[in-house]
């Protein structure tokens, strides 16, 4: 991640990460690149392998639609992280 980038714990199992001056297929690679890393990691307690993989929604908030603010970009992010889930899970959607 670089500097002006923000990763945060949004609630629950949900995170965030905030890209400014980020293209959306960039934040989509990112995804795509989170995705693939923790489908790839052996996750393991006691000696038992759990599986784990994550579903990711991805949004972009274009300077047009300034006036609904964050509040926008983040129920548009949501909205695509349920997407993913229904559709299977382990999948980015944007």
């Amino acid at each position: 991640m670089r500097r002006e980038e923000i990763f945060a714990h949004y609630g629950g199992e949900e995170f965030a990460i905030l890209m400014p001056e980020t293209t959306l297929e960039g934040a989509v690679s990112l995804a795509e690149n989170v995705r693939g890393r923790v489908a790839a990691h052996r996750f393991e307690f006691q000696g038992v392998h759990i599986p784990v993989t994550v579903s990711l929604g991805v949004a972009e908030l274009s300077l047009g639609a300034a006036e609904g603010g964050s509040n926008d970009l983040v129920a548009l992010a949501d909205a695509k992280l349920y997407e993913a889930k229904r559709g299977g899970r382990n999948r980015v959607c944007s």
